[in-house]
């Protein structure tokens, strides 16, 4: 007879199950049958284990019974199948009911369905082991801290970057991974981040970047997000944070290239291109930069500046420093190698094996160089000499990626230092040149002037028949020729005033009309002689101008002699000027065979001719014409049309008067 309070059987909770000692069901709850799904009479009298067809179930259930009967613990929680294959855990405890002799009566099952709990519990690991599992492999640190700044959590991500050892940073305040000039204004941007209501936000909104320290002691640049949780009363902080050296190198070598382009393509200067070399070096790439030079075998140290102003006195000192090409020095192997040289770590020894005594090794122990690089500069296969870049903080060594950034730098460096040694030597050429021309105009009129007496005298003295009279012919043709060389003196002369900005200008009032009245004359026996029609074109009224009368004559003079010179007979020559806003603008056109595009550009230079073997003129007439018209301030140019010919323009200021319109006379405005 079973001893057992029936009402039991109709509660929904715990399950309760009595077994007979061979583990047949003798009683069943109703709760049993809505986790398993059987009603008690289909289970009635079976084996428990046997409900659903499976060896394994029934093995287990038999091995379960047999630790109940010998009084052994059972499994905490077991697994049953239901009716309709569901999987329940189920926590059972047991008890066994024994007969007078010791016999087992009946065993008595008590259970809990723990299934709902044993999913939760299931789910929960699932999701540490995959938090664990994208924390372990994250590349970026992901490190959490409590409430006081005590790191709690810290990934493989976190030790590659930073440099420490999940051992040795756990339980340690969050000091340890910020620089020290940042951690009061850190722990001041969490005590409010802790305060407000923002549940995450991107780090350093507060300042430009931020940064991490290493284990090493070398700070580097980082981005980071960091979040807030509460468990409970603690509040605990996420960080994800990336280490962004790479890219910010990226970036600091474009933005300073960059620079460099702009920078160096400012002057053409010699010392100003050094100097700004140097100066660009110490702001992005060293604390000290070097530059010796070599110019005709010798090895000249020209410039040594420091980022720190305080130590100029330094890098003065070491400017001065004479230079030993037979002994060893910090650029003597790129000067005999050519090639750029790398020294990561920058020992005592090194110090003392490229100094040039004593005193030069002090100085550069002063420098505290920790590491160096030096590059070649070299142009166009030739070395004009070597640039050095030295780092002096300890924790910042120079690694072979950054030898691209500095060939970089030098290849630029060597191009414009190249360009200003051409450049002053071009200009030194021309300055040469001009002192040349202006001894030799100079020096030329006093034998010319005698020449000149000499031939007069001829024409005077000698009587003008017979013999007399190929004398005085002579005379005469010397006489040309010495006015030639004259105009040709005084063309030379006007080039270098022009040249040093000295061109005399003495402007006044002076009407376009009356300018156009004393200058066609001059040309209009030159232009019947030559089979060419001259006119003039000009509207009735036209304002004076500011200019240097007898200057302008002259371009005018320039501009009509070679349209005169290069227009074939039968053509036909137009000199004009209109009112174009506050200027008036002259023209002098041709029909003559025109001018090349390319050449246009060229017209304008001195000594230049389209044809270099041409000998009619020096090739100075229109670059005269352009420095007179731009001392005026005003324009000259040329528009042309191979086989229809070219016409000149320039411009002149109108005079500032209210009164200074002239009236043209008609003979001016019809074709002369």
């Amino acid at each position: 007879m079973i001893d057992f309070d029936m009402r039991l059987l109709g509660m929904r909770e715990p399950l309760v199950v009595v077994l007979d000692p061979d583990g047949r069901i003798l009683l069943w709850n109703r709760a049993c049958s809505e986790v398993s799904g059987y009603d008690f009479e289909e289970v009635r009298g079976r084996k428990a284990g046997e409900l659903k067809p499976s060896s394994e179930g029934a093995e287990t259930t038999r091995r379960m019974l047999a630790q109940i009967l010998s009084g052994k613990p059972i499994p905490p929680e077991s697994l049953v199948v239901t009716k309709e294959g569901e999987h329940r855990w189920i926590a059972w405890s047991a008890q066994v009911s024994r007969l007078p002799d010791g016999r087992p009566e009946f065993i008595y099952l008590v259970g809990v369905d723990r299934t709902g709990a044993k999913l939760a519990e299931e789910a929960l690991r699932i999701s540490e082991a995959t938090f664990a599992g994208i924390v372990s492999i994250a590349l970026d640190a992901i490190i959490s801290v409590d409430g006081e700044q005590h790191i709690v959590i810290y990934n493989e991500g976190a030790e590659s970057i930073f440099g420490w050892r999940r051992d040795e940073v756990l339980g340690k305040p969050l000091d340890l991974l910020i620089p020290a000039r940042f951690r009061d204004i850190h722990r001041k941007h969490m005590h409010e981040f802790a305060a407000g209501p923002e549940r995450s936000r991107r780090m350093g909104e507060h300042r430009p970047s931020i940064f991490g320290l290493r284990k090493n002691g070398q700070e580097f640049p980082a981005e980071a997000a960091i979040s807030k949780m509460e468990v409970g009363e603690k509040v605990f902080f996420n960080v994800v944070l990336r280490d962004i050296t790479y890219r910010a190198r990226l970036e600091r070598n474009q933005r300073f290239l960059a620079e460099v382009g702009t920078v160096l393509s400012t002057t053409l200067d010699y010392q100003e291109v050094l100097t700004l070399i140097a100066q660009l070096a110490v702001r992005f790439l060293a604390d000290t930069c070097i530059l010796d030079l070599e110019e005709e075998g010798l090895v000249r140290r020209l410039r040594v500046v420091h980022r720190d102003p305080a130590r100029m006195q330094l890098a003065t000192a070491l400017e001065h420093v004479p230079l030993d090409r037979s002994r060893p020095s910090l650029d003597s192997q790129v000067f005999e190698t050519k090639r750029p040289m790398l020294v990561t770590n920058v020992s005592a020894e090194f110090l003392q094996s490229v100094a040039q005594g004593p005193e030069h090794l002090e100085l550069l122990r002063q420098l505290h160089p920790a590491s160096l690089m030096g590059f070649p500069l070299l142009a166009h296969g030739r070395l004009l000499g070597v640039l050095l870049l030295v780092s002096s903080n300890p924790h910042c060594h120079y690694e072979p990626e950054d030898l691209r950034l500095g060939e970089e730098l030098a290849h630029r460096a060597a191009l414009a230092v190249d360009n200003a040694r051409l450049y002053r030597a071009a200009q030194q050429a021309i300055a040469a040149r001009d002192e040349v021309l202006g001894i030799v105009a100079h020096d030329l009129r006093n034998p010319l002037h005698a020449v000149g007496l000499a031939a007069a005298s001829l024409r005077h003295k000698v009587p003008q028949d017979g013999m007399g009279r190929a004398i005085h012919k002579t005379g005469e043709s010397i006489q040309r020729c010495i006015d030639q060389a004259n105009r040709l003196i005084e063309d030379l002369l006007d080039v270098a005033r022009i040249e040093q900005q000295g061109l005399h200008i003495e402007r006044g009032r002076v009407a376009p009309g009356e300018l156009m009245a004393e200058v066609t004359p001059l040309f209009t026996a030159a232009a019947a002689n030559a089979s060419l029609e001259l006119w003039t074109e000009l509207p009735e009224t036209l304002p004076q101008v500011m200019a240097d009368k007898d200057r302008i004559l002259q371009v005018f003079s320039n501009l009509l002699g070679n349209a005169v010179k290069f227009t074939p007979p039968g053509g036909r020559i137009r000199v004009g000027a209109e009112l174009r806003d506050s200027e008036v603008c002259f023209l002098v056109a041709d029909t003559g065979k025109g001018i090349a595009p390319a050449h246009l550009a060229r017209l304008f230079d001195r000594f230049w001719k389209e044809r270099p073997t041409d000998r009619r003129g020096a090739g100075l007439g229109l670059y005269i014409a352009k420095g007179i018209i731009e001392a005026h301030g005003g324009r000259i140019w040329a528009e042309s049309t191979l086989g229809q010919g070219t016409t000149f323009f320039f411009t002149l200021p109108v005079a500032p008067s209210i009164e200074r319109t002239e009236k043209v006379p008609a003979s001016m405005r019809a074709p002369r």
